[in-house]
């Protein structure tokens, strides 16, 4: 043992080691724990490992609850952990083990409080029902189409209506182009173009039977009753627009006055669609004419677009015109573009072609008249000079369309539908077999020739008087050197007079119809009954009929410009004298129907048939003048 000696020289108190004899493990007890109760330690509690990793310096403060027991498995934990299998400490407002675990937590299943049979029979609700409740309802997206029945309307105009009312494509669709940005912004567009949409579909055809099919929560009922409420409402819009139109310093006066345009123009499809026989066309397209008279529209698209669409029909309306209407004539001779057209969609307005129409229907008024009045001279001189020069103009005239497109073969089908409305309008019938001298060339010529040809041919055919033409019909004018046109003499038959045979105009007809006669005799009982032909026949009516009905028997089921064919087809309808012609006319007033739908072919088809049977009576007079024959049948339709 030694001794340590300090500063101070104070003794230490020296440490006692225990020897190895004196100290035994067995001796040695463990520390009682603070969890560690009365009846000693329980072997079960362990002591709770260190984590791993160094100790935070600042500890997180945990919103779970220390004190609380472990649960077994439950069905209330979060959504994630749910999905991922994983144990949820249930923290509200978020699941605690989703954010150690860097997981998105989605929060928890709304709580359900189940009910007895006896409480859902009580409160009447069920948990469907509360379903249902809460499902969100879509705004629509356009003002005006909120129902069912509206869908329905708006997607037949948008995919069917909109493109068999024009000729162009998707391009330059102007139904979609101008229309339906117009009805966009103003309510009263959009209720007539639903309610004209609405009048254009057919229940009973396949395409209605599988509208109603694809549709089972409505019904016929149903849409004809929404069709009624947007027809209603499309004129309540139309008269709160005449009344506001006064007002020049209104903020959307171009709106209003391009929506009146628009609102005209639906209704005049509406009566074309409908098929309407009582004329309520020509009201709307004289109330075009007052307001492109007080106020044209100031955008020169949408200008250049009415004034040809609305042109159109008043020239075909024309064609249907007679004195005996209580209506006055809507054409007029000095009618002129308010614009340019410059890239025409229909045929004959910008080209000046159905200009002729005004003056045709002029002609044959006159002629009537005569008639009536029981004039000695029927069809005098200055009628027949104002026929020689609309023929110069049918032969000038010529499609502005390349030659692949279909309106160019529209363009030949209106060159010789205008030669035969012509022609039979200054060829009226007689009882007395006279009838005054035609000058040759105009009786002759359908198919373009030269100006200059056709000019030196008017010249040298003039007639000198028109009492000599009335009073010495057999006497003809000096006979001239005008070449029959290619077309006519390829497909005149073969006994067809010499062009240049003013004098004898109908002599070799009449030879020819009686030789048709006496071949027939001789043919066996079952041949067909002879056609019936008026007495002066020209044989080259026949086959400009031929050749116009080969031309529109070309186009396909489903070409834009069936559209177009409806005008030819009354046309042509009235001078076809066979049955084989006939059938083929209605075979093509078929095709345009079932493309368009337009429901004012029917009259067409029923105006060609009353003609068509007095043909078999041989009312001439009647067949020739056949708008008396719509008139008395109180047929007044717009064949376009």
């Amino acid at each position: 043992m030694l001794w340590d000696q300090g500063s101070d020289d104070a003794l230490a108190m020296p440490k006692l080691e225990p020897l190895d004899d004196d100290f035994s493990l067995d001796d040695v007890k463990e520390t009682p724990t603070l969890h560690d109760d009365a009846h000693g330690p329980s072997p079960t509690h362990r002591k709770p490992k260190r984590p791993r990793g160094r100790p935070r310096k600042h500890p997180q403060t945990s919103a779970v609850n220390t004190g609380k027991v472990t649960k077994g498995r439950s069905k209330t934990g979060c959504i994630t952990c749910r999905k991922r299998k994983k144990k949820c400490d249930e923290a509200k407002p978020r699941c605690m083990n989703c954010e150690k675990n860097a997981v998105l937590c989605e929060g928890y299943h709304e709580k359900k409080l189940w009910k007895s049979g006896k409480e859902k029979a009580s409160d009447g609700t069920n948990y469907q029902g509360n379903e249902d409740s809460l499902v969100f309802n879509m705004q629509p997206l356009f003002h005006g189409v909120v129902t069912v029945e509206d869908r329905i309307f708006w997607k037949h105009y948008c995919v069917s209506l909109s493109n068999v009312l024009t000729v162009e494509g998707e391009a330059r669709n102007a139904f979609k182009d101008i229309i339906l940005p117009l009805a966009n912004q103003h309510q009263g567009v959009m209720h007539s173009i639903l309610a004209m949409s609405s009048k254009h579909i057919d229940y009973d055809t396949p395409y209605g039977i599988k509208l109603l099919r694809q549709n089972p929560t409505t019904g016929r009922e149903a849409l004809q009753t929404r069709s009624q409420y947007h027809h209603k409402q499309a004129l309540e819009s139309f008269h709160a627009d005449i009344r506001r139109s006064g007002d020049e310093e209104e903020v959307d006066h171009r709106t209003i006055l391009c929506a009146r345009y628009a609102q005209i123009l639906c209704l005049l499809i509406g009566t074309l669609i409908e098929g309407n026989p009582h004329g309520e066309h020509r009201v709307h397209l004289r109330g075009y004419q007052r307001l492109i008279q007080q106020t044209p529209p100031e955008d020169p698209t949408f200008l250049a677009f009415i004034t040809e669409f609305f042109q159109y029909h008043i020239f075909a309306d024309e064609l249907l015109w007679h004195p005996g209407m209580n209506f006055p004539r809507l054409s007029d001779h000095d009618w002129a573009p308010h614009t340019v057209i410059e890239s025409p969609r229909l045929l004959g307005v910008g080209d000046g072609l159905f200009q002729h129409l005004t003056d045709i229907a002029t002609i044959k008024d006159t002629i009537r008249r005569n008639i009536h009045l029981g004039s000695e001279t029927r069809v005098d001189y200055h009628l027949l000079w104002q026929a020689q020069e609309i023929q110069e103009a049918i032969e000038q005239w010529s499609p502005s369309w390349p030659a692949g497109d279909s309106r160019h073969r529209v363009g030949l089908v209106y060159k010789h539908m205008m030669f035969l409305h012509l022609f039979r309008a200054i060829y009226p019938p007689t009882t007395s077999g006279k009838l005054p001298w035609i000058p040759s060339n105009l009786i002759t010529a359908n198919m373009p020739v030269s100006p200059a040809t056709s000019r030196r041919a008017s010249q040298s055919s003039r007639p000198l008087t028109a009492s000599s033409s009335s009073s010495s019909p057999s006497q003809g004018p000096p006979t001239t050197a005008c070449a029959a046109p290619m077309a006519f003499q390829q497909h005149s038959p073969p006994g067809s007079r010499n062009p240049s045979r003013t004098s004898s105009t109908h002599e070799s007809d009449q030879t020819q119809c009686s030789v048709n006669n006496s071949t027939s005799l001789e043919q066996s009982p079952a041949s067909p009954a002879p056609i019936r032909r008026p007495p002066h026949h020209d044989a080259r009516i026949t086959a400009a009929v031929e050749e116009s009905l080969t031309l529109m028997e070309g186009f396909k089921p489903f070409d834009p410009a069936l559209t177009l064919l409806l005008v030819p087809c009354q046309i042509l309808g009235v001078a076809c004298f066979e049955q084989a012609q006939q059938s083929r006319v209605i075979a093509v007033i078929r095709q345009v129907r079932g493309y368009t739908g337009l429901r004012n072919c029917d009259r067409v088809l029923e105006l060609l048939e009353e003609v068509w049977r007095l043909m078999e009576e041989g009312d001439w007079y009647s067949v020739w003048d056949w708008q008396s024959i719509a008139l008395k049948m109180g047929a007044d339709y717009l064949c376009t």
